[in-house]
């Protein structure tokens, strides 16, 4: 477990949100809340995310399914340039 952790509450305050919408992203998996002695705490290395949903709510009024779809199609375009970089690296070794 990552150790690099800011307290639920402090978060919430900071980025001036609603519980009900970082506990539906817990509940989707795209954040995660951890237990710490009866302390509840978000990890720091899902502040990005976090901040990047909460802009694609506030700005573009996209709600928790359509933050869900566009997550899951950014891992999926990831993946697929990555894959893409391994083919095109193996085409290079070949064409040698």
């Amino acid at each position: 477990m990552n150790e690099k952790r800011i307290l639920y509450s402090e978060c919430l305050e900071i980025y001036n949100i609603e519980k009900t919408f970082v506990d539906s992203l817990n509940e989707s998996g795209l954040i995660n809340i951890v237990m710490d002695q009866e302390l509840e705490y978000v990890e720091c290395d899902d502040l990005e995310y976090l901040e990047q949903y909460i802009r694609w709510n506030r700005d573009l009024d996209i709600n928790i399914a359509g933050i869900e779809a566009l997550h899951h199609m950014l891992q999926r375009i990831n993946s697929l340039q990555e894959e893409l970089s391994q083919l095109r690296n193996e085409l290079a070794f070949y064409k040698r």
